[in-house]
């Protein structure tokens, strides 16, 4: 179910559902108008102007505390802003929500600016993240380095080719301490005794000269496993098929991360700030539920369409088949 509301953040309240995952990308503060003009010379704009910073930041934290109150017992809430913006208003939440600090995610939104001369290019995005209770992950991959994998995947046994992956210590972090057939690494191991044992009874063990490792197997491995900084989801280029909309419209790959990794199949999605409605149509295409709304009837226009659009793509296969 998507529902696309046209109210402000503030009136989030009234929304009588709890949600898994709550992603917001409200206006940065920066003292600007936003504009863009499409080809029939129509603009699409949005004021971003504030009293102060300082009354931009105390709005924010209100947003946020509001947004942390509509989650479920277990949810996750993605906040996209710039550092500044963010650092600040964690600083102004009440200690609970500013103890439920998970990470900070670099979004890497534009290549290297060539134009830069008195300082660093601005190049990455805040998403802060906070965590309330235990909630849904599930962990994303991207592909693995082809370098890497032809070096990596050298030793074979019966199963297939494999690598090799470290199941002892390290001199910065010294692990458990004991002996396994012969080898006792001066740094202990990874896992304990009992799950060595396991692991050697799969024939998942590779035992080296000096060292033992786990075996991974090339068709079993998923890629690398995310972290915190992402530079593998470029901004809106021409040839996506999700075409830029609104002046601020982000990724759709970039939503779909979020909501696959963070929101449960069929689960629930709140995003208060509707922007071109990309939220909406990550979460129609991954099959969650979806509530977003935005003050600006431009905006909630655009989202309505976009998100029709992609429905009816949806459902004209099935027809053809009907």
């Amino acid at each position: 179910m998507i529902t696309i509301l046209e109210q402000s953040a503030e009136q989030m309240d009234s929304i009588d559902q709890k949600f898994d995952l709550v992603y917001m990308d409200p206006p940065f503060g920066l003292q600007r108008d936003f504009v863009m003009l499409e080809e029939d010379g129509k603009e699409k704009k949005f004021s971003d102007h504030w009293d102060s910073f300082d009354d931009y930041i105390i709005w924010y934290a209100n947003i946020v505390i509001k947004a942390y109150s509509k989650l479920d017992k277990n949810g996750w809430l993605y906040l996209h802003n710039n550092f500044i913006g963010n650092a600040l208003v964690l600083s102004k939440l009440p200690p609970k929500i500013r103890d439920s600090f998970y990470t900070n995610i670099s979004w890497k939104r534009s290549g290297p600016k060539n134009n830069i001369k008195n300082g660093w290019g601005n190049i990455v995005d805040s998403i802060m993240v906070l965590q309330k209770g235990k909630p849904y992950f599930e962990v994303q991959y991207s592909p693995l380095d082809p370098v890497y994998a032809e070096n990596s995947f050298k030793n074979k046994d019966e199963v297939g080719f494999y690598a090799l992956a470290k199941v002892t210590g390290e001199k910065s972090r010294p692990c458990k301490q004991y002996e396994y057939k012969g080898y006792n690494p001066q740094y202990g191991f990874r896992v304990s005794v009992d799950k060595l044992t396991e692991l050697d009874n799969q024939n998942l063990l590779h035992f080296g000269k000096n060292m033992i490792y786990k075996k991974i197997y090339s068709h079993e491995s998923k890629g690398v496993p995310i972290q915190n900084f992402w530079d593998d989801v470029y901004f809106i280029s021409r040839s996506e098929k999700n075409k830029r909309k609104y002046p601020t419209q982000k990724p759709l790959k970039l939503l779909e991360r979020i909501i696959k990794s963070s929101c449960p199949p069929n689960g629930w999605v709140l995003d208060p700030f509707c922007g071109s409605g990309t939220t909406a149509i990550a979460s129609l295409n991954l099959d969650r539920n979806c509530i977003t709304t935005d003050v600006n009837p431009d905006a909630i226009s655009i989202a309505q369409g976009s998100v029709d659009e992609v429905s009816q793509e949806m459902w004209n296969p099935l027809l053809d088949i009907l």
